[in-house]
């Protein structure tokens, strides 16, 4: 899905997130990654495709399903060349690879793929003894009991009133948790295929992890959508509650519309598109991210995608908010690999004036350039001069050497005309260029040069030079016909979206009437008890089973202490003139009492 690295973030040693789109640091050794922006984790692979440039080929993802637990097993797989078809192992330090098969040379990618879990097992039947279990810590269960039999009901309900009213239950925050996104997967199946009635109220369950708060829900429910989203027959719900997120979520979404655009779903193509610009306008303090996303998705979207995604760039909040550097290095990159697209995104470069240190900064984009459009990004930077002559000299050379460029010539005239409206006196390198081109300068710079320089005499000043506004880039129509055409399917996205739910309405307060219970059974138990909880209550039978042969034992020796004291009490009654019998007969109930007593601390451990 799109996740080839640009060249440029390759260099730089960045990645494109697989999940979330956003670019991330790559670490200095190993090739698994882990993004700061939506935290989900992947692993470096290389593949190969030809070398003529080409978006890559959307296919439908397969997701696994994956939580908070991801299993971090790497596999790398050896590189398959796009000529014959063999695999062999690739230098990774070379970029153009060459077949030592069929002798092909292609072009090595870099790609983050996501780590995923295994399969989700599907969410089982559980009764209320299982949730009074849990409730009462008897449970070693890592899902919520009654969360997963939330699940289990809607997926096995057979009528659709109740099925309506088990799924309104996902509009509660009660059930928006781990549980929720481990188990999602089964749910997005279920709603693909089922009424609108079941799947809007559904649905909520995504809008609600991704706002949740908690980020390390975001991975496994975008991963989750990503294996339901990429059908053109899918619930368009789904994207919306997307659009509910953070800007995590607009990767998927671009992809989607990308995929269902060269399907030839134009309508799901628009309700995708539409549910970014709701993220977009929801999610101010991340559009410094947000804007990285579509741009690197640029070097891969076709068709009204991409029309969308210029005019986003260009004039929607997401103007102005891009990391200079980066934006400069991928309209550079752009111009080898999709030039037709760099006339457009010049216009989304915004930076303030700039002090010499500055200035020179922004010369280095155009020394460092490796193709035009880095050269035409460079040279829309320079907007002031600055009291430096050195730098105005390499400025101005640099601007000379582009003028006459088919491609980088605008922007090179908008530099020159710009360094000369904003000094109060011409420097010395720009009167040498207009001495050298003469007449052959654009209309506005000889108007500007003549109007700052009124006794000139390297340009004709007999001719009346008038004021016309400055010129700006429009789309061209190709490109302007795509930006109309997912405008206007947008507006019909709308209106078939709002049709959808308000046709499903009056099912939905019918079911909202219905007391349909979540737990079907009380009893038995389907979990086993824990291990730790088990183990207390064996602790507590011993314990109560040692207290009762306590008990027993003492009764015991009292009961036989009693009957041997009753008979010594009648021999000495009965031989009360005996004294020497009744000495020996006091000795022994004290011997007796004393025996009594050691018994008795021995029995209790005293």
């Amino acid at each position: 899905m799109y996740d080839v690295l640009p060249e440029t973030l390759a260099r730089a040693q960045r990645g494109i997130c697989p999940t979330c789109g956003a670019p991330m640091r790559l670490a200095e050794a190993g090739r698994e990654a882990r993004c700061d922006f939506c935290g989900g984790n992947s692993q470096l692979r290389f593949t190969l495709r030809a070398l003529e440039p080409e978006a890559a080929r959307l296919e439908k993802a397969v997701i696994k399903g994956a939580t908070r637990w991801l299993s971090k097993q790497a596999t790398y797989q050896d590189c398959t060349c796009p000529g014959c078809g063999a695999t062999f192992q690739a230098d990774a330090s070379h970029s153009i690879q060459t077949c030592k098969y069929c002798g092909a040379q292609s072009k090595l990618e870099t790609r983050l793929v996501p780590i995923t879990t295994d399969d989700v097992p599907e969410p089982a039947e559980r009764t209320k003894a299982d949730f009074q279990n849990q409730r009462r810590d008897r449970l070693d269960y890592p899902w919520d009991v009654q969360t997963e039999q939330l699940f289990w009901r809607v997926l096995q309900e057979p009528e659709l009133l109740p099925r309506v009213n088990l799924a309104q239950s996902f509009e509660s925050w009660s059930f928006i948790n781990h549980t929720a996104a481990h188990f999602l997967p089964w749910l997005l199946r279920q709603l693909q295929r089922d009424h609108d009635a079941v799947a809007f109220p559904a649905a909520d369950a995504i809008g609600k992890l991704l706002c949740e708060g908690d980020p390390t829900l975001w991975p496994g429910v975008i991963q989750a959508c990503r294996g339901s989203v990429f059908d053109v027959n899918a619930k368009a719900c789904v994207l919306h509650e997307l659009g509910l997120g953070k800007g995590v979520c607009v990767k998927t979404l671009i992809d989607t519309a990308e995929f269902a655009a060269a399907h030839g779903a134009h309508d799901y193509a628009c309700q995708a598109l539409w549910a970014v610009n709701t993220l977009i306008g929801r999610n101010f303090d991340e559009h410094p991210v947000i804007a990285q996303i579509v741009l690197y998705r640029l070097f891969y979207v076709t068709g009204p995608v991409l029309g969308w995604a210029l005019y986003t760039m260009r004039s929607s909040y997401l103007r102005g908010r891009f990391p200079l550097e980066f934006l400069v290095q991928a309209i550079d990159e752009l111009s080898i690999e999709r030039p037709q697209v760099v006339e457009h995104l010049l216009d989304c470069l915004y930076a303030g004036e700039a002090d010499a240190a500055e200035f020179d900064r922004r010369l280095g984009f155009i020394r460092n350039a490796q193709g035009w459009g880095g050269r035409a990004a460079g040279l829309e930077l320079l907007y002031q001069p600055v009291d430096d002559t050195k730098l105005m000299a390499e400025a101005v050379a640099l601007i000379d050497a582009d003028l006459d460029d088919p491609q980088a010539g605008i922007a090179a005239e908008g530099a020159l005309y710009r360094l000369i409206c904003g000094a109060d006196v011409t420097g010395e390198a720009i009167h040498k260029l207009v001495e050298k081109r003469g007449e052959s300068l654009s209309y506005r710079v000889k108007r500007e040069y003549i109007r700052r320089n009124p006794e000139t005499g390297l340009l004709d000043t007999s001719q009346q030079y008038w004021w016309q506004s400055d010129p700006k880039r429009g789309f061209d129509p190709e490109m302007q016909k795509l930006v109309d055409d997912w405008n206007e399917g947008i507006r019909a996205a709308v209106d078939q979206y709002n049709q959808a739910r308000e046709a499903c309405k009056e099912l939905r307060e019918q079911a909202r009437k219905l007391d349909v219970p979540i737990f079907l059974r009380d009893e038995p138990a389907t979990l086993p008890l824990s291990a730790e909880y088990t183990r207390e209550q064996e602790e507590k039978q011993q314990e109560e089973e040692h207290r009762d042969q306590q008990q027993a034992e003492m009764e015991r020796l009292q009961n036989d202490y009693t009957k041997r004291m009753e008979e010594l009490s009648q021999k000495m009654m009965a031989n009360m003139n005996d004294q020497k019998l009744v000495m020996q007969v006091s000795a022994e109930m004290q011997k007796l009492a004393t025996d009594l007593q050691q018994k008795m601390q021995k029995l209790f451990g005293n």
